[in-house]
């Protein structure tokens, strides 16, 4: 059997192997076993599996590695096929994937070997949405587009667009008023909607909420359209991700290292 996914995690286990993480192409995380991955040896060869790179696993279907209670997928071959060779090069850049792939684990489908869940395409517009931040991110790195805070909001609209979380940006929360004719609006972190400033005195956030509706109209090829995104814009958008998942921002490692 052969699998395709993205590194999102890799650990060094004994002297020269791997457990890695992969998204796979339906959206599911699997765990895989990897003997010799690390690289190494006395021909020194270099590990391919790197944070972010596309993989092809072929795996030995009837056996599997049990690692501190976990059954892994052990990987027979295995070929990369894309890495994001500049993301490596920028400390923010890699700071960004790793809240990427941190957040992705926080709701993500394990993938069991044997079941249906390879036929299971619910979930694929996960992979899509992350693909798609990792190829253009490292685009934009190559033309030197990169703006940290515009590639998060990007991801982070993407990803609440295809979870079915994403915020009404039509019509206030109270009184139903159509937001585009009003002349401001505010974002409420708790309830997760807009609502007009007729209904609630506070700052207005039309520049926010037009960003949002922006973002996920926007293919991902033209992430430069969407202008204006900010640290604190993207920040609300991972508050309002983990109130719905009931997290904490703190509970993500990388989160800090953006937000600090």
């Amino acid at each position: 059997m052969v699998l395709e996914g993205i590194v999102i995690h890799r650990v060094l286990y004994k002297e020269r192997d791997l457990i890695v993480k992969l998204l796979l192409r339906n959206g599911h995380v699997g765990g895989f076993y990897v003997y010799g991955g690390m690289g190494g040896g006395k021909h020194h060869k270099p590990s391919q599996f790197e944070h972010g790179s596309m993989m092809k696993i072929h795996i030995k279907e009837q056996r599997a590695h049990k690692v501190d209670g976990s059954d892994l997928m052990i990987a027979s071959e295995y070929q990369r096929t894309w890495e994001p060779a500049s993301v490596r090069h920028n400390v923010q850049a890699f700071y960004l994937t790793c809240l990427y792939f941190e957040i992705l684990q926080k709701f993500a489908f394990p993938f069991k070997l044997g079941t249906s869940d390879y036929e299971n395409t619910e979930t694929e517009g996960i992979f899509s949405v992350v693909s798609n931040a990792l190829f253009y991110l490292e685009d934009s790195l190559v033309k030197n587009k990169f703006f940290p805070e515009q590639q998060l909001s990007l991801f982070m609209i993407k990803l609440i667009f295809h979870l079915g979380i994403m915020p009404d940006t039509d019509h206030c929360n109270f009184c139903g008023t159509s937001l585009m004719e009003s002349t401001g609006a505010t974002f409420q972190a708790a309830s997760g909607q807009f609502a007009c400033l007729t209904c609630v005195a506070a700052e207005n956030e039309k520049g926010f909420l037009l960003r949002i509706k922006k973002g996920f109209q926007t293919r991902y090829a033209d992430y430069d359209s969407l202008v204006g995104s900010t640290f604190p814009e993207s920040d609300k958008l991972i508050q309002y991700f983990c109130h719905q998942f009931h997290l904490k921002p703190v509970e993500l490692k990388s989160y800090k290292l953006l937000f600090r």
